[in-house]
């Protein structure tokens, strides 16, 4: 049996949703996040179980090419020149055929300092449609930002058909241009000119509630009427004066909500930055501090693991661990990614091939050992990064124009032949940095001149 709400009831919930759809603005289009201070540390001494090259077995794989001499097609973006949507289908030699294709546009930065240039190097997202970058101040520095956005609320916003719009509202507000300045004095102003009637609003919602309180009580029924009648007069004559100055500047209000739809961490060490991986065990996020591109030089020096939360995007603890190899060896991250378990995965070249490490990363459990099995031939040059889909439960890592992966389980028991090793090879010639899997395993490529991500047609094998 169906129950009829009150027409005073309906009256209710009827403001009460137009109050939750009125869009409150804050002065700064962007808050600066706190720094980063006073982080636990877990000191975990060598984690790594030694091995030997002629320990492992070798499979020797026939990989399709990619791109081997790291001499890449750039181009910038700028008003005059918007981002077309690019395309790259995968070459015949592939082991599935589908196609990248321009998802989003990332700005010259998230205007947090005026090292910005566009430089971003890794992306993940986690199990529920967010999505995370790591924007880099330049090598010179070690220090970027995390930079988290939800991607059903960004469709809302416009990404959905619109790759530039990111790009359109941090380069809109960005302080360190006149124009930019110039947007963020209107914006001032206009936050100014709203406190008046968003006050009011508030004020309107605090009554409703209260009247809401007493709809049950026949005594108060007529007189909540002639309450709600009032304050559906106020309520019109507020959202009127709201968009009333909202249609003065359209684009300013379109690019702040885009904006305000960005989370931010703080200014954090990130290293060379192409390590931000996500646990789906814990929920947490992770970026390798690896301030060289080498191993480490000596058996005192740490690699350095920061666990963030993804809520907050605040720091929790950092790592710090040795991984001894030989009598003098001693290994550094430069990659990392989480399989569904929690188990931890990294990779290395060796030689022409790649190699992969597997073990734990975690408050309680730090260990890594070597795969008993690499690959013989690796198919690009760089060691760019390393990706986990949770929809097949492959792991794959990435170099310039080739995605090459295996099933997890098989890294961690060595039991795979060639003919288990997949590849997804382009011939864009742009710079691959890093690759990230939503839920129905779409590969999500992040590219780089200019910063772009482009999304795969089919889930990747």
């Amino acid at each position: 049996m169906k129950t009829r709400l009150k027409p005073v009831a309906l009256l209710l919930f009827s403001f009460i949703s137009m109050l939750c759809l009125t869009q409150v603005i804050s002065a700064d289009v962007l808050d600066a996040p706190d720094p980063a201070n006073n982080i636990p540390q877990v000191n975990a001494g060598n984690v790594l179980k030694d091995y030997t090259q002629k320990n492992l077995n070798v499979i020797d794989n026939t990989t399709p090419k990619g791109n081997m001499d790291r001499k890449y097609i750039e181009r910038t973006i700028d008003e005059n020149d918007p981002g077309t949507v690019e395309s790259y289908s995968t070459t015949p030699d592939s082991t599935q055929q589908t196609t990248l294709q321009t998802k989003l546009y990332l700005p010259d930065g998230f205007n947090v300092t005026n090292y910005q240039h566009g430089n971003f190097q890794s992306v993940t997202l986690d199990d529920s449609g967010n999505m995370y970058f790591i924007e880099s101040n330049g090598s010179d520095t070690n220090l970027g930002v995390i930079v988290k956005y939800n991607l059903a609320d960004l469709n809302k916003l416009g990404a959905g058909s619109d790759p530039m719009i990111v790009w359109n509202a941090f380069n809109y507000f960005n302080p360190y241009t006149d124009e930019g300045v110039q947007h963020n004095q209107q914006y001032e102003d206009a936050y100014e000119q709203l406190k008046a009637p968003n006050a009011d609003l508030k004020k309107i919602k605090s009554e409703v509630q209260n009247l809401q309180s007493t709809t049950s009580k026949k005594d108060a029924a007529k007189a909540n009427r002639q309450k709600l009648s009032a304050l559906e007069n106020q309520l019109e004559t507020d959202q009127k004066q709201i968009k009333r100055i909202k249609q003065q500047n359209p684009d300013l209000f379109k690019y702040a909500a885009v904006a305000q739809a960005a989370q931010l961490s703080p200014q954090v060490d990130i290293g060379h930055g192409q390590t931000l991986s996500f646990n789906p065990q814990n929920k947490h996020l992770y970026i390798v501090e690896d301030n060289t591109l080498t191993d480490l030089k000596t058996r005192d020096q740490n690699n350095t693991v920061l666990e963030m939360t993804t809520d907050s995007l605040k720091p929790l603890r950092q790592y710090n661990f040795k991984m001894y190899h030989g009598d003098s060896g001693n290994l550094q991250l430069h990659t990392l990614t989480f399989d569904k378990q929690g188990n931890a995965y990294w990779g290395r070249k060796n030689g022409l091939g790649y190699m992969f490490f597997y073990g734990r990363l975690d408050q309680h459990d730090v260990q890594f050992q070597a795969a008993p099995t690499y690959f013989k031939n690796r198919g690009g040059s760089p060691n760019q990064g390393v990706s986990y889909n949770p929809a097949n439960d492959r792991l794959y890592y990435v170099t310039d124009d080739i995605l090459t992966s295996i099933p997890t389980q098989s890294v961690r028991d060595g039991s795979f032949t060639a003919n288990d090793i997949h590849y997804t090879a382009f011939t864009s010639k742009r710079e691959c940095e890093s690759l990230t899997f939503d839920q129905q395993g779409y590969g999500y490529q992040l590219m780089l001149w200019p910063a772009e991500i482009l999304k795969s047609s089919t889930p990747l094998d």
